[in-house]
């Protein structure tokens, strides 16, 4: 009885980590969305229009990254590569919504600016750091909270952003690409640790050369 106790007790352990490290269910998707996307209003006093259109730049970001991020956090070099290009291409849609002054304030929050980092051999929100009560929301739910599905997504820089001309404000035309060469490093460093299993490989093959 001990044993099948025991044996029972491991596979929920086995279980339960696979259920950490597997991608994220649609509903989960929302709600991660939804919850980013709500302090983002309260702290950055958007209006309900930029409310919603950010929810759906929050859901297209964290859908199109989401099975990729196991492969990221292992130090996959084309995993991280496309994690960054996803994430300049969620910011640059975020310019577009932003108005000048809230997108510098936007840029100085990491666990708005760079949402994901690794920990425990998982991926996690910076945003729960911050705030650490998961049913704490400040707003209702957006507008597409139960029925946008990512028709505004955009897959590549070259595509224009949906949100392009939709806001009548000054928007800001400074940096922010979270890849671009002078902070790439660090902010990886920072986000995954100086995990690079590419490298290591290489290596590792230098060292069976010797």
């Amino acid at each position: 009885m001990k044993r099948i106790a025991f044996s029972l007790f491991l596979f929920g352990l086995i279980a339960g980590s696979n259920v950490c490290m597997a991608a994220l269910s649609n509903s989960k998707i929302r709600k991660e969305a939804r919850f980013l996307t709500d302090k983002m209003a309260h702290e950055l006093s958007l209006n309900m229009i930029q409310y919603n259109d950010v929810y759906e730049i929050n859901y297209d970001f964290i859908f199109s990254v989401n099975r990729i991020m196991d492969d990221a956090v292992k130090g996959n070099t084309r995993a991280l590569d496309r994690y960054y290009q996803n994430l300049d291409i969620r910011n640059d849609d975020l310019r577009w919504v932003l108005s000048d002054r809230q997108y510098r304030r936007f840029l100085n929050i990491d666990y708005f600016y760079r949402p994901i980092y690794a920990g425990g051999n998982k991926w996690h929100f910076r945003v729960y750091i911050a705030y650490t009560n998961h049913s704490l929301f400040y707003l209702g739910e957006p507008n597409g909270y139960k029925t946008y599905h990512g028709g505004h997504y955009r897959g590549s820089h070259t595509h224009t952003s949906h949100y392009k001309d939709k806001h009548n404000h000054a928007h800001y035309d400074g940096a922010y690409s979270v890849k671009s060469e002078h902070v790439y490093h660090n902010n990886r460093r920072s986000d995954f640790g100086s995990r690079d299993a590419e490298s290591k490989n290489k290596k590792g093959s230098r060292n069976d050369r010797r």
